[in-house]
């Protein structure tokens, strides 16, 4: 049974929302999620030269919600639509939020004009999580560089958070996410707190692995599939004991690079009970001196894609980047993994240690 989930990210300017929404189409892609994200309808509005400035904050506000209505209700209907059985949709400020510009009798007015009860709205989004503004006690971090139609002051930036907290207080899955003194930190509870609100646990991971020929038309296929990202891991093991496999990771994709730690349980070869948990740099630094001497870093780029329903990953390691491994979640109803049809497999490596990436650390060849 397909479940869609609409999530709100909420907050004053300069909060980390556009940012957390970046990061949370591959978390979350991860864990088999299809994710839809609906970008702020106010700044679509600005950078296509429709602004307060132009017309009056009252007026520009009936833009934005006509513009939010349509893009939700597009949303959904593609969510509807889209292959998978569990999708998210993140949507960068929600209706709610346009009452912070104008107040609430003013705000009222306008959804009258829409048909649309005050009480009705919070029914429209499962949960809302609230970023506060860098403005809040971060305030050398608060900033126009990472949106062009950012225009409010710090005290501004200061009273919308204030008021995107009082337009959402009734909602019944609310959680508020404060400013850190490391940034990675604040997106780290943001993206946990949606984990425990879809009630997430440590789940079992079970895969099939290949080793496939890899080149510039296999890549091209790879990037038009859906949900398409790159990343640049770099990954160090650390020394451990019983069983367990113990390592840090950085990977730097387009908007920023974040670093983890990760400890691996190997219930089989192709079996494991896996734990994350993100860093700050200055923790995954002080990680450094637990680096095992006997393995090699792990260098690689992974490329990450939806198709039939199932997440897959392909490494390609810089010891060798004419082959990759490709690692595909098995399907939880039993059914046989097909391969994209553009994929020339030279063996399936399910259950071979030496395409383990502990492994490949020590041989550095395929």
């Amino acid at each position: 049974m397909k479940t869609i989930k609409r999530i709100v990210f909420t907050g004053g300017p300069c909060s980390g929302k556009t940012t957390f929404t970046s990061r949370a189409q591959q978390v979350f892609a991860e864990r088999g999620y299809r994710v839809i994200i609906d970008h702020e309808s106010a700044t679509d509005l600005i950078s296509g030269g429709i602004s307060p400035a132009t017309m009056g904050m009252y007026e520009f506000q009936k833009y934005c919600v006509a513009l939010q209505l349509k893009k939700e209700e597009l949303c959904y209907k593609a969510a509807q639509e889209i292959e998978g059985e569990k999708v998210l949709i993140f949507i960068d400020r929600g209706i709610f939020d346009d009452m912070a510009y104008v107040g609430r009798e003013a705000f009222e007015e306008i959804m009258k004009s829409f048909d649309i009860k005050l009480e009705d709205i919070n029914d429209r989004y499962d949960m809302v999580v609230h970023l506060v503004t860098a403005a809040k006690g971060k305030e050398e971090a608060y900033t126009f560089a990472n949106n062009v139609a950012r225009y409010e002051t710090v005290e501004e930036a200061r009273q919308m958070d204030d008021m995107a907290l009082m337009s959402w207080q009734s909602h019944p899955n609310r959680v508020i996410i404060g400013n850190e003194n490391e940034f990675e930190i604040k997106m780290i509870k943001a993206i946990q707190s949606v984990f425990e609100y879809l009630g997430e646990g440590t789940p079992v991971e079970r895969f099939n692995k290949y080793l496939i020929e890899v080149n510039d038309e296999v890549l091209k296929h790879i990037s038009q599939e859906a949900n398409y990202s790159t990343s640049h891991i770099i990954q160090h093991y650390l020394k451990s004991e019983n069983g367990y496999e113990r390592r840090i990771r950085s990977r730097e994709r387009e908007d920023g690079t974040m670093y983890s730690y990760s400890e691996a349980n190997y219930l089989t070869s192709n079996e494991r009970i896996k734990t994350d948990k993100v860093l700050s740099e200055r923790e995954y630094k002080d990680y450094f001196h637990q680096v095992d001497p006997e393995l090699n870093v792990i260098d690689k780029m992974r490329y990450s894609f939806i198709k039939n329903e199932l997440f897959y990953k392909l490494d390609v390691f810089d010891f060798d980047t004419s082959k990759g491994v490709l690692s595909v979640d098995q399907p939880s109803d039993g059914r046989v993994v097909e391969l994209p049809d553009y994929l020339n497999v030279i063996k399936d490596v399910t259950g071979d240690l030496n395409y383990k990436n502990y492994f490949l650390a020590k041989s550095q060849k395929y």
